[in-house]
């Protein structure tokens, strides 16, 4: 009786593991973008007035922050934060209603926090998801 399972049970880990992997195929950033719906414009120097009600990590260097608005953004930054997947809340070192490509993200996570400087904002019009 032993035996039967033994099989049975690696057929089936194993097949887990071949679905689990074929699912996990990751998009550069800018078809992801597509895929999601934005249509990205030129980089602006200012955002007037902003608010982050979410945001989406694309990787280690671009984040789209959701404001509420028909428009969102994608925020480059200057190079990777690798605190940035483990992100429990964000911000930005903005000390006015603005945001500008001269401010910092901040990471908070649940034991410490990151700073990464941005390099562009880029507006994001919604648009058609792509299927």
């Amino acid at each position: 009786m032993r035996s039967i399972h033994y099989p049975l049970g690696l057929c089936l880990c194993t097949l887990l593991a071949v679905a689990g992997c074929s699912g996990s195929e990751v998009r550069p950033w800018p078809q992801r973008i597509v895929r999601m719906g934005y249509q990205m414009q030129p980089p602006v120097e200012v955002v007037r007035n902003y608010s982050v009600d979410g945001w989406h990590i694309l990787d280690q260097q671009h984040v789209i922050i959701e404001t509420g608005t028909p428009t969102d953004y994608l925020i480059t930054l200057a190079s990777n934060c690798d605190g940035l997947s483990a992100a429990v809340t964000i911000g930005f070192s903005s000390t006015s209603a603005d945001l500008a490509p001269s401010d910092d993200l901040i990471i908070r996570q649940i034991s410490t926090n990151y700073k990464c400087p941005l390099q562009a904002i880029n507006p994001l019009q919604r648009g058609r998801k792509a299927g």
